[in-house]
């Protein structure tokens, strides 16, 4: 959601800028320094975001709202954006309404500075290290392009601005994590990952949410004991994530238990050897745990063997990532994995007494969906709620689990008999069971992920404004708000410029169309991939990557054209249709990457070949040079912040496609309707 909302205040204004650049004139003497306030802008946009917090009065580490995330996406893109839109124009403009050529350079430095950041800027260099690089290559290329001795001090300034910056970026962490104290940082392919220790206490943050604490005896208890205590005897267990927090120790507690503990980032292992103490270092070489660096779901789908006992010891469903093993097609391949008495647990966030509405629609989505695959579930109620599945009977009850603790010796503070006689009391469990059961079924499914909407919705909770009641009206909306009213509504609209018989806007909107459904698209195909691939942080470069190459070469393809003209471009639109319908029947069935790859490169291809087209027809008719490429970002703006944030959880990845199918097949319908006068 927050990609969402960043990538769409970034669009928008790009967009504006290149709609309000025509009614300003720009001498050539100034793009040098347009151009370095950009790349200034860059470093001082990331430090305010990196100290935002300080602003906003949360702690380090803690997310904030929605909203909040939205109002300084929109400001910090404001300083970077609106001026690369304005550049679009401008320099359209010094070549003479070349807008072609200025598109096709644009989509191709898109499209190489891609690939610099998936090869070179991920793997090798923080963020901040990689965005010096960047402005250290962007200055060089101004320098040599503009020339001109009066600005080189401007030069040498940004140049030392720009390692200033890259030098700053350990000292700054550091100054945002107080009163804490970090120990280290690193970027890895996976993620921006930092040690923090308070006091005694060790804590992993991978992406600003925690990956363990240590020691947490009582999240390293719970996590493992309630899971294998229903199977003390058990010998194959996985444990998926968090196993450096102490989860490991507590599962060799069972004599005869190996354990099989994956874990994505390799970097999560070696920082954790670097700084928990030896006696736990030791766990990780232990000759009953084997070690596997891959995504956990990757791993399910690979691995031959089966489990007496899965452990799922991930963080809540707060993002897309990690939502998708909390999905009803996840724990369908979790059951496939199991012996027949096979137990699967994880564990989630709660409340220890007051289920409120939003808490009991997101654990109700847990429990439905979970329950849905596994005919026997049960839930340990508490601060945090453990929820144990199987195919075979379950017991929670005290006499049960406390004997079992006592006949294998095991020395536990918080899954003891001591503590556990009223955490499972049997009216606490049935009050739990009547809050969430009496929630609406929703399922999290991989095509329709819910539950890190209602995650949201939960968090929003803890801020004051209308945040929630946003979140809120949207989540009880019926799809017919959400999808088939805005329709119905662009209908109407395209009826209004079709009677008003405008030339311009049978050029122009397919433009806005254009960029609503490829950015939409997009998003769809980072989340389906990431969803079947695994994790795309690091990936997100090369898949866009994909699309700008797609656009470039789309446009210079139709520069080929030795005329350029209206039925061209109803066979683009119809372009987009056929492909919007081969994705929309394809999302059903496991596709290989490359299928995905040669999708995103045909969308931009499409994309590219429409943009020249239709600016072509259009500024025959008016010499605006920024009007198309504004109304492309414009469409693409909305696209990306409806989508991430509303449709894709609250609708589904399907009903997305066909809607956008439909608005396409309007969309052409229009431009077949094309009255012969205009």
């Amino acid at each position: 959601m927050t990609f969402g909302l960043v990538l769409a205040s970034w669009l928008l204004w790009g967009g504006v800028g290149s709609m309000v650049a025509p009614k300003f004139k720009l001498r050539h003497s100034n793009f040098p320094q347009i151009y370095y306030g950009v790349v200034v802008a860059f470093p001082l946009c990331l430090a305010g975001l990196r100290f935002s917090r300080f602003l906003l009065g949360i702690l380090p580490g803690e997310i904030t709202g929605m909203l909040s995330i939205l109002a300084f996406a929109l400001v910090l893109s404001f300083f970077i954006s609106l001026p690369l839109g304005a550049l679009f124009v401008f320099n359209a403009q010094i070549e003479n309404g070349n807008v072609t050529r200025v598109y096709l350079l644009e989509s191709l430095g898109a499209a190489v500075a891609g690939l610099i950041v998936y090869l070179l800027l991920v793997p090798y260099f923080s963020n901040w290290q990689g965005m010096a690089l960047v402005g250290l290559l962007s200055s060089l290329a101004i320098f040599f392009t503009f020339g001109g001795k009066k600005n080189t001090l401007l030069f040498l300034f940004v140049v030392l601005l720009l390692i200033a910056f890259s030098l700053f970026d350990l000292p700054s962490q550091k100054i945002y994590w107080k009163p804490f104290r970090l120990l280290e940082s690193k970027d890895s392919p996976y993620g921006k990952l930092q040690v923090i220790k308070t006091e005694e206490q060790v804590t992993l943050y991978s992406n600003s949410l925690q990956v363990y604490s240590y020691p947490d005896l009582a999240a390293a208890e719970e996590s493992v004991h309630f899971a294998l205590l229903q199977n003390p005897k058990a010998h194959q267990t996985l444990l998926i994530g968090g196993g450096t927090g102490g989860s490991l120790r507590q599962a060799l507690k069972y004599p005869r238990v190996e354990v099989d503990y994956v874990e994505i980032d390799p970097d999560i292992i070696r920082l954790s050897a670097q700084f928990l103490p030896q006696e736990e270092q030791n766990i990780l070489t232990n000759e009953r745990v084997h070690i596997f660096y891959m995504d956990g779901r990757a791993f399910l789908n690979t691995v031959p063997k089966r489990y007496d006992v899965i452990i799922l010891n991930l963080p809540e469903p707060a993002t897309a990532q990690i939502n998708r093993f909390y999905t009803k097609e996840f724990f369908l391949k979790v059951k496939e994995k199991l012996r027949e008495n096979g137990v699967f647990s994880f564990r989630v966030p709660s409340a220890e007494n007051y289920i409120s509405p939003e808490l009991q629609q997101f654990l109700g989505s847990l429990y439905f969906t979970l329950k849905k695959v596994f005919p026997n579930v049960q839930v340990v109620p508490g601060d945090t709620n453990v929820f144990v599945a199987s195919a075979s009977p379950l017991s929670i009850q005290y006499e049960d689990l406390s004997q079992k603790i006592e006949e294998f010796g095991l020395k536990n503070s918080y899954v003891s008999s001591e503590l556990l006689f009223d955490r499972l009391n049997p009216l606490r469990i049935n009050r739990w069971l009547e809050n969430v059961q009496s929630a609406e079924k929703n399922l999290n499914q991989d095509l329709h992920p819910l539950s890190y909407f209602f995650n949201s919705v939960l968090w929003s909770t803890q801020f004051k404004g209308a945040e929630t009641k946003i979140l809120t009206f949207f989540s009880k909306l019926h799809s017919f708000w959400l999808l088939d009213l805005p329709l119905l509504l662009f209908v109407i609209l395209l009826f209004f410029f079709w009677l008003k018989r405008s030339k311009e806007s049978f050029f122009l909107i397919p433009l806005a169309v254009m960029g609503f459904t490829t950015i939409i698209t997009e998003i769809i195909i980072l989340i389906w991939f990431q969803t079947f691939f695994g994790y795309v942080y690091g990936r997100i470069s090369l898949l866009l990557t994909t699309f700008m190459f797609g656009l470039f070469v789309g446009a210079l393809w139709s520069l080929k054209r030795k005329k350029m003209n209206f039925p061209q471009m109803m066979a683009i639109q119809s372009g987009f249709i056929i492909l919007l319908f081969i994705l929309n029947l394809s999302l059903r069935v496991p596709l290989p990457k490359f299928f995905l790859f040669a999708f995103l490169f045909l969308l931009g291809f499409l994309g590219g070949d429409l943009f020249i087209v239709s600016n072509h027809l259009f500024l025959k008719e008016k010499k605006n040079y920024g009007l198309g490429y504004g109304l492309d970002l414009t469409g693409s703006f909305l696209g990306a912040l409806v989508s991430s944030s509303i449709l894709i959880p609250l609708v589904g990845l399907l009903p997305l496609l066909r809607y956008l199918l439909l608005l396409n097949s309007f969309c052409l319908l229009f431009l077949v309707m094309k009255p012969k006068n205009t």
